[in-house]
């Protein structure tokens, strides 16, 4: 029989319904139907204007009563409205702002389209108020989803290592942990690195980074946008437990131009325009819009006739807008990007082991979607995305190393909205995972494994604002999934968001409740500071992954510019994996011991938004915990042991502040400061001894240690696993950009100076028992750092 997760499902019915009870008795009070507003807007050449503010200002006065921001189809909505005269005013950066005289009537729909030509000139203090509004406006319109967003000019304003990264950018998120600097991934709440879905314009990566982790793939020239959904997201998203990070491309104004940047580490270039006007035509497109990126390293090359550099990289990535006469849009998304490190081309003599590693991702997307009149949608998509990675001995060609993991995506979403108060959406879908792990070498198998996995999912959402004071947001994910080997399983995953604002929609109360379920897993060592994710799929060796996720939080605005917000969280693990070190040769199916965990805490989160200065504080309240069977017991069956997984960290604080300094010149700031990590302390050592045979003796004990090349042996006594902490972290990163414009475009160069006051922060402890007295030492973090490079745009 297929497996399926029914525990609790009796009291998400309960809390649903409960939740469901409340609201028509809150808007049967209504003795005066409201109205609504909505539209669509439109940039002068007919492609809808997404992300545009829509604010609505009753008569006489001079803060924003409601506010929309438009999708990506430029659709917006506001509602409820008491009936009355309003003043819309409609802006978006690179369009001028348009108002309008509106009058809303009771239980009206009115609709007002607006069309917007473009500016020629963009102000501060017009950037400031946006994101202001931007902000307001998901305040007032989600309910439970616990979302960052990360602009792609804020992301290159954080002090970074080398360039702009949105990995690490993430890093300062409320909520977000790390386990060394020379990694740029990250956990969420509690949950593993391999928890995380990280979406490239909808499509999955799923090794996001160069270098073994030192830095991401994401080119930041070509960033929109980038939003880390950290709890609460709607049935929508499925695939993953612990985050959302959706990172957007931008797709550029459609006039030719190009971004370029030197780093230490690489050379970029970005390139955008639009397609022929005569091919547009023919296509039957009002418009379509390209950019290309291209990103190379470049010391294997400059350092020739010096020394040889073995390791380089190289990213590709491709991305295509196009709009139809009747506003449909059509996108595609495509990268390529490989790291290559080889050491055959060096002296044997000064490197005897020759190797030859090469990793990477190529995924390929496009999507197709249609508006509906009542500002609905439907949207179609496909998507492949591929990781491979091979590592070959020249000298010993019968070995061979080899990981690899791939999806294939067919995927449906439907919205309708039959009233002003009331959206509904639907999708389905079908993904094919596969993966191929082999370890072989003199023609014997070492490790290794392969299979296929087919996941069908389903789901229903509802977004509901009975009143002005509550939103709330029910909704059920359905998968199934068939593993090649194993049973398969099937999944409800109910999951409900409720908000209710007070004091006039300045402060608010939510809570939310899911489930959410994988169907893989990644099982690098997440102890180990750099290396490359080896995934399996869940069937007759791992389970799957079951999550049952709440949170309450409140989140509000204290004074002008500033947002508060803080929230309180529990998240249950089960059907978590790790490697059995234990594990009988003979039996495949003991590779894996399946295990549980458990996280709770809570985050603050504190933003200002100003025109000369902005910034923000987090601060991350965290308590983990993973259950497996105790391998090293050695009792059958094996006692279960409870430990703190190495992400573990207790409090974690990010202050981040950028303020532009006059003349061009733009300072960043990031402090960082984390509790020790935990590990397990070595307590002291112990001489074993070892019997042998002496001709004319016998058997005798070892007690020079000749048996073992006259060194003796030792034994490590441990302490409790991870029962012990690394000293705490912090760390001063600073950045100066200089904004220098020009006739033909704008130059930008730039430094940041990581570990400013160059603390030693712990990384490793060795411990050396075969010394009298015993030595530790150990290895740190990144040291002080200063890196600088140049950006031009033209």
């Amino acid at each position: 029989m297929p497996a399926f997760h029914h525990s609790n499902l009796l009291s998400w019915a309960l809390l649903v319904s409960a939740c469901a009870g409340i609201f028509p008795s809150v808007a049967q009070g209504q003795e005066i139907p409201p109205g609504s507003v909505h539209g669509r807007i439109w940039s002068e050449d007919g492609t809808p204007a997404a992300g545009a503010l829509v604010l609505l200002y009753r008569s006489g006065s001079e803060q924003a009563f409601r506010g929309a921001e438009s999708d990506a189809l430029g659709y917006y909505h506001l509602e409820p409205l008491p009936p009355g005269a309003y003043l819309a005013v409609v802006s978006r950066l690179g369009l001028e702002t348009e108002t309008r005289d509106l009058e809303v009537a009771s239980g009206q729909r009115l609709t007002a389209d607006f069309s917007l030509r473009a500016a020629p000139l963009q102000l501060e203090g017009i950037s400031v108020e946006a994101e202001r509004s931007r902000e307001r406006v998901r305040f007032e319109n989600e309910a439970g989803l616990t979302v960052q967003e990360l602009e792609g000019s804020v992301i290159k304003g954080i002090p970074g290592l080398v360039e702009a990264d949105p990995l690490r950018a993430v890093e300062v998120l409320p909520g977000v942990t790390t386990v060394s600097d020379f990694s740029s991934a990250f956990n969420v709440r509690g949950g593993s690195a391999d928890q995380n879905l990280i979406l490239l314009d909808q499509i999955p990566v799923f090794n996001p980074t160069h270098l073994g982790g030192f830095f991401s793939v994401f080119n930041a020239d070509m960033i929109q946008r980038a939003e880390l959904r950290s709890g609460g997201f709607p049935a929508r998203y499925g695939g993953r437990v612990s985050s959302v990070l959706d990172i957007e491309t931008d797709p550029g104004s459609g006039e030719f131009g190009g971004a370029a940047g030197v780093s230490l580490l690489a050379t970029r270039l970005a390139l955008g325009g639009s397609l022929p006007q005569g091919f547009q035509d023919w296509a039957g497109l009002r418009r379509g819009r390209w950019r290309l990126s291209g990103r190379r390293s470049y010391f294997d090359q400059i350092l020739k006739g010096v020394m040889d550099f073995p390791y380089h990289l190289t990213d590709l990535q491709g991305f295509f807008e196009g709009w139809t006469g009747g506003g449909d849009r059509i996108s595609l998304s495509a990268y390529s990007g490989r790291d290559i490190l080889d050491l055959t081309t060096l002296d044997p003599d000064d490197f005897p082991l020759r190797i030859d590693w090469d990793w990477g991702n190529t995924l390929i997307g496009g999507r197709w979607t249609r508006p509906r009149e009542d500002g609905g949608w439907w949207e179609v998509r496909s998507g492949f995305s591929r990781f491979d990675s091979g590592l070959k001995f020249p000298d010993f060609d019968d070995t061979d190393i080899r990981t690899a993991i791939e999806q294939k995506t067919l995927e449906g979403d439907f919205e309708v909205r039959p009233s002003p108060y009331l959206s509904i959406g639907t999708g389905l879908g079908v993904r094919r995972l596969a993966f191929d792990n082999w370890f072989e070498s003199g023609g014997t198998e070492l490790g290794g494994g392969d299979g296929k996995g087919t996941e069908f999912f389903t789901y229903l959402q509802a977004d509901w604002t009975p009143s002005s004071s509550w939103i709330l947001e029910v909704g059920a994910r359905f998968d199934r999934w068939v593993p090649s080997e194993g049973e398969g399983v099937w999944e409800l995953s109910p999951r409900v968001s409720v908000k209710r604002f007070l004091w006039d929609t300045q402060w608010a109360l939510k809570a939310s409740a899911g489930r959410y379920n994988q169907y893989l897993h990644s099982i690098r060592d997440e102890e180990l500071p750099l290396g490359l994710d080896v995934w399996i799929l869940t069937g007759d060796q791992a389970p799957h992954v079951v999550s049952d996720q709440v949170q309450v939080g409140f989140e509000g605005y204290p004074g002008e510019g500033w947002f508060l917000s803080a929230e309180a969280y529990h998240r249950g693990f089960d059907g978590v994996v790790t490697t059995n070190l234990a594990d009988d040769p003979n039996d495949e199916a003991d590779d894996f011991l399946p295990g549980s965990g458990v996280s709770w805490g809570g985050d603050v989160f504190l933003r200002y938004t100003g025109e000369g200065t902005s910034g923000w504080l987090s601060l991350s309240f965290l308590e983990a915990s993973r259950t497996f069977p105790d391998f090293l017991s050695g009792l059958d069956p094996a006692p279960d042991l409870t430990y703190p997984p190495i992400f573990d960290r207790r409090v974690d604080a990010d202050l981040v502040l950028q303020r532009n300094l006059g003349g061009g010149l733009r300072a960043g700031l990031r402090w960082n400061f984390g509790s020790g990590l935990p590990y397990t302390r070595p307590l002291g050592s112990y001489r074993y001894l070892s019997q042998r045979i002496i001709p004319g003796s016998g058997m005798q004990w070892d007690t020079e240690g000749e048996g073992t090349g006259g060194q003796g042996g030792y034994g490590v006594v441990l302490s409790q696993r991870n029962g012990a902490r690394y000293p705490a972290r912090h760390r001063l990163d600073v950045s100066l950009r200089w904004t220098m414009d020009r006739g033909w475009g704008r130059l930008v160069p730039y430094i940041s100076v990581l570990n400013v006051y160059n603390r030693k922060n712990v990384l490793f402890y060795f411990f050396e028992y075969d010394r009298d007295p015993p030595v530790r030492t150990g290895i740190s973090m990144f040291p002080f750092l200063p890196t600088l490079g140049l950006e031009v745009t033209f």
